[in-house]
């Protein structure tokens, strides 16, 4: 029955959700005096940015006396500190980031800390480097999201799915992996990894052996095969977006013979309509697998049928929207005087979450209810409650770590359904 319920809400909130815009004001607070926090999207129009977007907007913003200040596209750390200067303009007293560009990492806190206002990385990860750079500065929280190790295990979670699903002509989508996007060079490697474990391809680029982690990092479209020529893989680097040079490889992939799998290190949505004319022309179904997120965007896909009657994307491991909960708990600790419920000796943290999976339409939408509900979700606002001090003067460093890591679809399930 609560599945039942959870997905109808759901339902009722994709038919009158709203889009977020630069500066928007809702007006919806709880009671209590208002604090403003400023969140940085790195392209406000993609599915995983709407989707963190909606659940602080349309959620966050009812359950606790707090408004957000969205970004515009922010394409690098210059950007990144120019919005915090805007920000703070307007009252802000915290920053979420959902961009948090490692080369700029270090300039972004001294931004901070001129402007005397909090941040805090939403979905990312920090490098040593970095972290040993800017761990002290009280105005650096700290960052939370899945660790490398969990990123590419995702690949190599997702090649195996699909071997054992007979996949024998793959194209590799690698997006920014080749232009220093870490989470897609990573998720790329781990797919190569396990191609070249389980199926016995050979990795090489030149006429050259090289390692699945180098060859995750090509520019070039690459063509590669097993010792028996039983598996073709095809990787085609770049994104879909901007300069296109990712959809360009992909017709060049496509061109090149039949295709049976395709496995996307970012998001597939976006260029569905190039793979059905792709099936449509080799007459056989494409096997599509991502690694994005659960965003509403591929909630409207699974509700779709391809020409062979199978749902348009066959697997989905991903982030979801409430995801986001504990790191507006972190910012909100901040600016209400309780750095030291997340930090302990004033060290900024870094804590990390578990990806969801869903293998079929079913289990998508059972997932997607778990991470969207306007009353209850993975991460409600009752539950960020109790690691808020202001409203639970028990909280600490460990409660916190705690239950910003019970991530995973078991502890969701576990307070969601808790009596």
């Amino acid at each position: 029955m609560m599945k039942k319920i959870l997905t109808l809400m759901m339902s009722t909130a994709l038919l009158f959700g709203t889009q977020s815009t630069v500066f928007a004001d809702t007006g919806n607070y709880a009671e209590g005096d208002v604090h403003t926090i400023g969140v940085i999207l790195y392209d406000p129009d993609s599915a995983e940015m709407e989707m963190f977007a909606d659940y602080y907007r349309d959620y966050i913003e009812e359950g606790f006396p707090v408004k957000f200040i969205f970004s515009g596209k922010v394409a690098d750390s210059e950007a990144e500190k120019a919005f915090i200067t805007e920000a703070k303009a307007e009252g802000a007293e915290g920053i979420i980031s959902f961009a948090g560009y490692a080369d700029g990492l270090q300039d972004v806190i001294k931004t901070c800390k001129k402007e005397e206002i909090y941040y805090a990385l939403g979905s990312n990860t920090v490098s040593d480097e970095n972290y040993e750079a800017i761990k002290d500065s009280p105005w650096y929280m700290g960052s939370v999201g899945p660790d490398l190790e969990t990123v590419y295990q995702a690949g190599c979670d997702m090649a195996e799915f699909f071997l054992e699903k007979g996949a024998r002509n793959i194209v590799i989508m690698s997006g920014g992996a080749a232009s220093g996007n870490r989470l897609h060079q990573v998720r790329t490697w781990g797919m190569l990894n396990t191609l070249e474990e389980k199926a016995g391809l050979v990795l090489t680029k030149d006429a050259r052996t090289i390692d699945a982690e180098a060859l995750s990092m090509t520019d070039e479209v690459i063509q590669l095969s097993d010792k028996e020529g039983n598996l073709h893989v095809t990787i085609c680097p770049g994104y879909t977006e901007m300069d296109g040079a990712g959809l360009a490889n992909l017709e060049t992939a496509f061109a090149a013979g039949d295709c049976d799998t395709l496995m996307s290190a970012f998001h597939a949505a976006s260029y569905l309509d190039k793979i059905s004319e792709k099936e449509k022309e080799q007459n056989s179904n494409i096997m599509v697998g991502a690694i994005d997120s659960f965003s509403e965007q591929n909630f409207e896909v699974f509700q779709e049928k391809d020409s062979f009657g199978n749902t348009p994307i066959d697997y989905v491991r991903g982030k979801y929207a409430s995801m986001a909960g504990p790191a507006f708990a972190m910012i909100y600790n901040a600016i209400t005087g309780n750095p030291d419920a997340v930090e302990e000796d004033g060290e900024a943290v870094r804590l990390y979450q578990n990806l969801w999976t869903a293998k079929t339409e079913d289990e998508y939408i059972e997932l997607y209810s778990y991470a969207t509900g306007i009353y209850e979700n993975a991460y409600s606002c009752d539950d960020l409650m109790q690691i808020i001090k202001q409203f639970n003067e028990d909280t600490t460093p460990q409660s916190f770590q705690a239950l910003t890591e019970a991530s995973d679809v078991e502890s969701a399930k576990e307070r969601i359904f808790a009596e």
